[in-house]
């Protein structure tokens, strides 16, 4: 049976910024001591504030941050909420060149049956395939 176990983005952001080497430590023991089965649950909202803490507090740049999401994406201890959705987030972010919360908004309306995610964001609906313009 699997064993689940949900996460803050605080977590995500000590392995990416390693500035608090006890908290460091004890994210990489809990890594550690996963047995078989169990995995860390990664909801959506902690994927965007780890983004958003990770540019705006820490000034990473958009590749480190795609990569540093990339790498969550593929490790075996996280099960990442709307994995498909994700993936292809980072995809476009990396292909397209648009903000993440923008392509993982449009790709988990678009794998929910959305013909179109409606905005007023200007930049968005002209980058993002599936965002369109309201107004």
């Amino acid at each position: 049976m699997t064993r689940r176990l949900g996460i803050d983005a605080n977590i995500l952001v000590r392995l990416a910024v390693a500035d608090d080497a006890h908290q460091v430590n004890v994210v990489a023991a809990l890594l550690a001591r996963l047995q078989g089965e169990e995995t860390l649950y990664v909801n959506i909202s902690v994927l965007l504030e780890t983004n958003w803490v990770l540019r705006r507090l820490y000034g990473y740049d958009r590749a480190a941050v795609l990569g540093f999401l990339q790498a969550v994406l593929e490790r075996r201890e996280f099960e990442i909420a709307d994995y498909e959705a994700v993936g292809n987030a980072l995809y476009l972010c990396r292909t397209a060149n648009v903000d993440f919360a923008d392509a993982l908004l449009s790709e988990m309306n678009r794998l929910a049956g959305c013909s179109a995610t409606l905005t007023f964001d200007q930049k968005a609906a002209a980058r993002v395939p599936g965002m369109e313009l309201l107004a």
